[in-house]
């Protein structure tokens, strides 16, 4: 991914979930948290710090301006806009009343089509493919949802966005990780 211009950061996290090193965080050496160390013990003198936990994220801008940038993607991406709703009948999530709800809340991001809209979503899995190991790792993958029915859902508009190392999940301070993808999309 990194030759075509969409590489990822690593950023150091604490590993009990309560914190991001990053900005005006990023010299820290414990956790305001929880007081958790940042780096690992070193062993022996001259060796590099080591964090305990890093999360993998991956931007999500210069996807979303590839999508602008491909004449075929570039159509659909204002599709929402022309589509007339079935009165009853949910296809896409253009039909339903969240999509009308934030539309009456924001109506100045509603007016412009090429507003990008993202459905997010999280889901763990086990990198070793062992059901004996408690390791998982966890996914947010974003989904546009300005394409029509047929493409939003095909795996090549569904972006990884970040990767949050295990051995367990994040639970309810997932949204320390979000921070990230918030951070970019404000």
């Amino acid at each position: 991914m990194k030759p075509l211009g969409l590489g990822y950061q690593k950023i150091d996290m604490c590993p009990n979930f309560c914190m991001l090193y990053y900005f005006e965080n990023g010299e820290l050496t414990e956790s305001m948290t929880c007081g958790h160390s940042h780096y690992k013990p070193r062993i022996g003198r001259g060796k590099t710090l080591v964090a305990y936990k890093k999360l993998r994220y991956f931007s999500i801008t210069l996807r979303q301006q590839r999508l602008f940038m491909s004449p075929r993607t570039a159509e659909h991406m204002t599709w929402h806009q022309s589509h007339h709703a079935v009165d009853g009948v949910m296809v896409h999530p253009f039909d339903g009343e969240t999509w009308k709800h934030f539309n009456s809340v924001h109506p100045h991001f509603s007016v412009e089509s090429r507003n990008v809209r993202l459905g997010l979503c999280t889901d763990g899995f086990n990198p070793f493919g062992s059901f004996v190991t408690s390791y998982s790792c966890w996914l947010v993958i974003l989904t546009v949802y300005n394409l029509p029915s047929g493409m939003c859902m095909r795996l090549k508009f569904m972006f990884i966005s970040m990767v949050i190392p295990g051995p367990s999940n994040p639970g309810r301070n997932r949204d320390v990780c979000l921070r990230l993808l918030i951070d970019e999309l404000t």
